[in-house]
C-alpha cells in the first residue's frame, strides 16, 4: 500500500510540472518560482562580524482542465532553504513538498460533488538542534501524509471555496513512527496510521491590485475514531511583485495536530528575490 501511495504521490507531482504545450487548449497553466541569496565574509574586520551563507527557493505550480461536465485542478507546491552562520553546520530553514488533484464534477446547480487526493512530505532530513548535538527527527517521506476525501464543494465566487466531505488521512513513517504514526497506548510500535474522518476546506485567492496576491487555504480534519481535538492546517501566501522579475513572498502557516503536540505549530517566511512567471 505504501508503495502505492507514493506512486500516486509522484505521479501527481510529475502532473503539476509537465509542459502543457502540447496538451488540448481547455488546460490552463500557472507556475510561480523565487529564489533568494545572500553571503557574508569577514577577515580580520575590527568591528566583529561572522560569515554568513543562506538561500531559499519557492516554486508553485497550478494546471487546470476545463470542461462542460467537469473542471480538473492539479496543484503543487515546493519550498526549501538552507543557512549557515560561521563555524556551525548547515541548518534548513524551510522544507515542503504539497500536492494536490481536485476533480469536481459540474452540475446545474452548486454544490458539485468533487473527488481529492493529496500528499504532503518533505525533501530533506530535519533535525532538533541541541547546545551539544543535532536529533534527527524527520526525513523525506518520513512522515508522509496523504488524504483521500469525496464530498461537495461551494464555489460563491471565483475567489473562494467551500468544500466538505468524508475522507481517509494515512500518515506513513520508516524510522521516525513517534509522534506522527505511533500509538503510545500500544506496546507495538506502528509505522502506519488511517484515520477515518471528516475533511473541510476553505480556500480563498485574490489579486488584491496590480502587482498583489494573497492566496490561503484553512484545511480541517476531525477523526471518525474518537472525540479529539480538530486537525488544523492554516497556509497564507502574500507574494507582491516588485519588478518584472523581483517579487516579495511572506507565508505563514498554522499547524495543529493533537497526535503531534498538544500546542499550535507556527512557521513563518519571508521571501526576497528573483522571480519567474508562467501563465
Amino acid at each position: 500500500m505504501n508503495k502505492i501511495i507514493t506512486v500516486v504521490f509522484l505521479l501527481s507531482a510529475l502532473m503539476i510540472a509537465q509542459d502543457t504545450t502540447a496538451i488540448d487548449t481547455t488546460w490552463q497553466k500557472e507556475m510561480v518560482g523565487s529564489f533568494s541569496f545572500s553571503q557574508a565574509h569577514f577577515d580580520n574586520w575590527s568591528t566583529g562580524g561572522e560569515n554568513t551563507l543562506a538561500h531559499q527557493f519557492d516554486l508553485g505550480g497550478k494546471l487546470i482542465h476545463n470542461n462542460e461536465k467537469y473542471i480538473w485542478t492539479n496543484t503543487g507546491k515546493v519550498a526549501f532553504g538552507n543557512s549557515k552562520i560561521g563555524e556551525a553546520e548547515t541548518k534548513k530553514t524551510i522544507d515542503e513538498l504539497r500536492v494536490e488533484s481536485l476533480l469536481t464534477y459540474l452540475w446545474k446547480f452548486q454544490p458539485d460533488p468533487y473527488f481529492s487526493i493529496k500528499g504532503e512530505t518533505q525533501l530533506a532530513p530535519g533535525f532538533i538542534c541541541g547546545d551539544t548535538e543535532n536529533v534527527q527527527v524527520s526525513a523525506f517521506l518520513d512522515p508522509a501524509y496523504f488524504t483521500q476525501s469525496v464530498g461537495f464543494i461551494y464555489v460563491p465566487k471565483k475567489e473562494f471555496s467551500v468544500r466538505f466531505g468524508v475522507a481517509v488521512k494515512e500518515t506513513i513513517t520508516k524510522d521516525f513512527p513517534a509522534p506522527y504514526a505511533d500509538d503510545p497506548e500500544t506496546d507495538e510500535i506502528e509505522t502506519t496510521k488511517l484515520e477515518p474522518g471528516a475533511e473541510s476546506v476553505i480556500a480563498f485567492s485574490k489579486k488584491i491590485n496590480e502587482n498583489t496576491l494573497i492566496n490561503s487555504t484553512i484545511d480541517l480534519f476531525n477523526d471518525f475514531s474518537g472525540f479529539k481535538a480538530t486537525d488544523v492546517r492554516w497556509d497564507t501566501d502574500i507574494t507582491t511583485q516588485i519588478t518584472k522579475f523581483i517579487n516579495v513572498k511572506f507565508n505563514i502557516k498554522l499547524f495543529y495536530d493533537e497526535d503531534i503536540s498538544i500546542k499550535r505549530q507556527l512557521n513563518q517566511s519571508l521571501l526576497f528575490g528573483i522571480s519567474y512567471t508562467i501563465m
